[in-house]
């Protein structure tokens, strides 16, 4: 049984060094995630790679339906707790001048639509796991004024979660189909798509990569409660799951997370499941991993998952190339015992 070890590619695993050094320690598939980093990196990437281990997969994690801050925001806000902030959407901040404040509230700009943003019942925006929060106070026309109750730095791009955001009507974005017809120029193995949350998302997916006779690996990333509730049907059209905890946690709630994991993991049997985020994050700091970590990978490999993706373990972790030795030689541990 083929296990994958990804890993994702960023700032702490750019050089060639490391790149071929994280190759050799098992990692047998490298993540390209599109929400950062540009064609050119991922070209060098990609050729490092090959050179190293021809048999290496990559796979393109596209953007997807990913809520962000817009790449439009020109300053790093500084929002300080019981601020008060004013979120929008894209074409507002365009049209009302890119001031940073109409009515001296510190503006938010967010990669949407602007009557998108409004008319979508919110409860709650997040960002940077959790550890920064706003609460909603109200809704007009300029869009949602909200209170920071947790605040921290805003740059551009920065990744927000929204509780009970709809994202009916968000098809594939115009920045997805330019990165699909890169990877399929490119022959990328392996297509992850973002905030899947019914099997229409990977329907126009499929579609899309088919006009182009091309035909890769269709995985669904699932990181939203709409996401888990139609699982069966994403299921029936994709190659696999991805279990996208990052996200998931600030989507839905901690506690509820080993609850869809189990789900998922019992309904797809004979497909790929890859357990992403939050693997060895302790690692990602530089320590040692935890008995927590090392027994969730235990537990994962013995419920039958194929897979698991480390993120900012590898991506902007202290240690990548040790991270992927040692969950590489955890699951060779366990599965040379044959306790599965």
């Amino acid at each position: 049984d083929f296990m994958y070890i990804i890993a994702t590619v960023g700032p702490s695993t750019k050089e060639k060094r490391v790149i071929k050094e994280i190759i050799k320690s098992g990692a047998n598939v490298l993540r390209l995630n599109f929400s950062h980093g540009n064609y050119e990196e991922f070209l060098e990437i990609i050729k490092i790679a090959k050179e190293t281990d021809e048999n290496i997969h990559i796979l393109q994690d596209l953007s997807g339906r990913k809520i962000r801050v817009s790449s439009k925001l020109i300053y790093v806000l500084k929002v300080y707790n019981k601020e008060k902030v004013l979120f929008c959407g894209e074409d507002i901040y365009k049209k009302e001048g890119q001031n940073g404040a109409f009515n001296s509230n510190k503006v938010i700009p967010l990669n949407l639509n602007n009557e998108f943003l409004i008319n979508n019942n919110i409860e709650e925006i997040t960002m940077k796991d959790n550890t920064m929060k706003f609460k909603i106070l109200d809704k007009n026309s300029s869009g949602i004024l909200a209170e920071a109750i947790k605040g921290g730095i805003v740059r551009a791009e920065k990744g927000c979660n929204i509780k009970g955001f709809k994202r009916d009507g968000l098809g594939l974005s115009l920045k997805d189909k330019k990165d699909l017809k890169w990877a399929i120029e490119n022959k990328v193995d392996i297509i992850s798509a973002s905030f899947v949350e019914k099997k229409e998302d990977i329907f126009d997916l499929k579609k899309y990569i088919k006009s182009f006779n091309f035909k890769p690996i269709i995985w669904a990333k699932i990181e939203t409660p709409k996401g888990i509730k139609n699982i069966k049907e994403i299921l029936e059209v994709a190659d696999g799951i991805i279990i996208g905890r990052g996200d998931l946690i600030p989507e839905s709630s901690i506690s509820y997370v080993p609850i869809y994991e189990d789900r998922i993991i019992k309904l797809a049997k004979g497909k790929d499941i890859i357990i992403a985020t939050h693997i060895l994050n302790s690692m990602k700091e530089g320590k040692e991993a935890n008995l927590s970590e090392v027994e969730g990978i235990f537990n994962h490999l013995k419920n039958g998952v194929n897979g698991f993706l480390l993120a900012g373990e590898t991506s902007i972790g202290k240690v990548p190339i040790s991270t992927v030795d040692f969950l590489n030689s955890l699951i060779s541990e366990y599965r040379s015992m044959k306790i599965f």
